[in-house]
């Protein structure tokens, strides 16, 4: 029963995937079918693992949200408007039940497929060459085959949550754009993504698109990448295609620098005073629309729009609703999210790396668009920015290898690269591990550090030299964590003690009841047993007399073929 609810999770987040730029009803039935699936499977499963790094914020922000409520202006206006702190749930729907990098690269994919339709949408309503919204010719079907004011909106209600949509898809287009051997699909995706974003006319949008571009360019740089110059012509060759062919808005560099919008001003002249009376705990939440008019009228500003019911800018409107400690809060979920995000970038490697990135890039894009605009409050653009966030934090299996007698000769206290000798297999056992989805970590006691054998410069200076040796064989190591306590010091790190495998979990959400330990020594067997997972003791060091093991390999490819095999086993 559990692999058929597994099942319906695994295609059902493609499917999410798929309508999520599409239709927001359509996105709201598959994500409730979902949770119910979800829920079904945990209660028969009577467990599950709810980790990701951002638990704790999130956790917080919705306890600031809930107790600023209660001093709000209308308490019971304000646990309404808790129902859109719901959609946090979408983020534990897909960080949690996505399986792996595979599964992730299969989500994207779909994602990216129906930003492009919808891209392509807006092309259309534009080429249609009217303004059809309120044509009686078309009836219906207007408001899907027009612009709206002469902007495109592809299928949403208002042409900002269309281009904000499409912003977040971008980067996730170029990761992709990078690492595929069919380049031509995807110049032809970011093309029609790009084209929805033009024809939108959200400056913001603009600006954050252009900045998008320039930063992928100067990581690629940096990388020493190669790249085509045709990456950098896309946005080029469509601002070129505004200024010539879009007359009804005029030229889009001259609309993206022109600010002087009397609108947004004094929105967010009304916020600022509105603020500073409501400083510490907020309006609450669904009360700006109250208080808005009175504080827009003691100022005498022009009355046009006065009743809007949000501040076109995330920051005020978060900070108006629920005071600054709120926005503080708010924006520690974003900060974290952001480190421990960039964190992972820097533990993987080839399209997994330019993935993570893009999904980094997608989130920044939401946050500039959100000087401009109130990104948070729509439906449509903040389940997408939850939806990168979770995509983000995709859970991998691991192998945490011993270091000396497993993947290199055991040379006592070790702290010369003139004494690393590294066994012959272990470019081949890693690699076939690498091929697999496995992350491959090593973990190591180093206790001549506190012994003053030598220093933490020189085990890293050892650690470097393994790690590049093996990439050398197109062996990839994914990180290495060292604990360089004397054995009597009783700390947290040193195996059998768990801390190097949680640290693993929390840098690349390693999914450790999946994930293996092999070594020579009992502390490595030891280790495993700890946390409940599969030990393979290996005979290349000091394995001889270790006892628990749940496999017994005579060197480190035998252990990698038996990992193999008993993956394939479980499937």
């Amino acid at each position: 029963m559990v692999k058929k609810l597994d099942f319906i999770l695994y295609y059902g987040l493609i499917v999410f995937a798929f309508v999520l730029p599409i239709s927001i009803a359509a996105t709201n039935i598959v994500w409730v079918v979902l949770l119910l699936v979800w829920i079904i499977k945990i209660i028969i499963k009577k467990s599950e693992n709810f980790y990701t790094p951002l638990n704790y914020p999130i956790s917080i922000f919705l306890i600031i949200t809930v107790v600023f409520s209660i001093f709000g202006l209308n308490f019971f206006k304000s646990m309404k408007g808790m129902n859109s702190e719901l959609l946090f749930i979408v983020f534990f729907i897909i960080a949690i039940n996505v399986k792996d990098f595979q599964h992730v690269k299969k989500i994207a994919y779909f994602f990216l497929i129906s930003s492009a339709l919808t891209g392509l949408l807006g092309l259309w309503q534009y080429f249609s060459g009217q303004n059809l919204y309120d044509n009686v010719i078309y009836g219906k079907t207007a408001n899907l085959i027009s612009m709206f004011n002469f902007r495109a909106h592809g299928t949403r209600s208002w042409m900002h949550t269309y281009a904000e949509g499409l912003l977040m898809a971008l980067p996730i287009g170029v990761s992709f754009l990078i690492y595929s051997k069919k380049r031509i699909i995807y110049y032809f995706i970011i093309g029609l993504i790009v084209s929805g974003i033009v024809l939108s006319y959200v400056r913001m949008a603009w600006i954050a698109t252009v900045i998008i571009f320039i930063i992928m360019f100067f990581i690629l740089i940096r990388r020493k990448k190669n790249i085509n110059l045709s990456y950098l012509l896309i946005p080029l060759i469509l601002i070129a295609f505004s200024s010539v062919f879009l007359p009804k808005r005029g030229n889009i560099i001259k609309r993206a620098i022109d600010f002087k919008d009397p609108i947004r001003i004094n929105m967010w002249k009304t916020s600022v005073a509105i603020l500073k009376d409501y400083p510490i705990f907020g309006t609450g939440m669904k009360n700006i629309k109250t208080i808005f008019p009175e504080y827009y009228e003691k100022l005498g500003l022009d009355k046009e729009y006065y009743k809007l019911s949000h501040l076109h800018n995330t920051y005020l409107h978060i900070s108006v609703e629920r005071g600054i400690l709120g926005l503080i809060i708010f924006l520690s979920v974003f900060g974290f999210y952001f480190y421990y995000g960039i964190r992972k970038a820097k533990y993987i490697n080839n399209f997994e790396k330019y993935f993570v990135i893009g999904c980094l890039l997608g989130i920044l894009g939401f946050m500039i668009t959100g000087l401009t605009e109130h990104v948070y409050g729509d439906s449509e653009v903040k389940i997408t920015a939850f939806f990168l966030m979770a995509l983000t934090f995709y859970k991998s299996k691991a192998v945490f290898f011993d270091r000396d007698g497993t993947i290199n000769e055991d040379v006592h206290y070790l702290s010369n690269v003139k004494d690393l000798r590294i066994f012959e297999k272990s470019a081949s056992a890693i690699k076939l591990l690498n091929d697999s989805e496995f992350k491959i970590i090593i973990v190591t006691n180093q206790s001549g550090i506190a012994r003053g054998y030598f220093t933490l410069n020189d085990v890293k200076e050892v650690n470097e030299v393994l790690v590049n040796k093996l990439k050398e064989n197109n062996a990839y190591v994914n990180t290495v964590y060292v604990c360089p306590h004397h054995p009597d010091e009783e700390c947290f790190c040193r195996k059998p003690k768990p801390r190097m495998l949680y640290a693993a979990k929390r840098d690349l959400n390693i999914d450790l009841k999946e994930s293996y330990v092999v070594g020579d020594k009992q502390c490595d067997i030891d280790l495993a047993k700890n946390i409940n997972i599969k030990s393979v003791l290996v005979l290349s060091g000091q394995g001889e007399n270790v006892k628990g093991a749940d496999y017994v390999a005579k060197d480190i490819l035998d252990a990698a073929e038996w990992i193999i095999k008993n993956e394939n086993e479980k499937k």
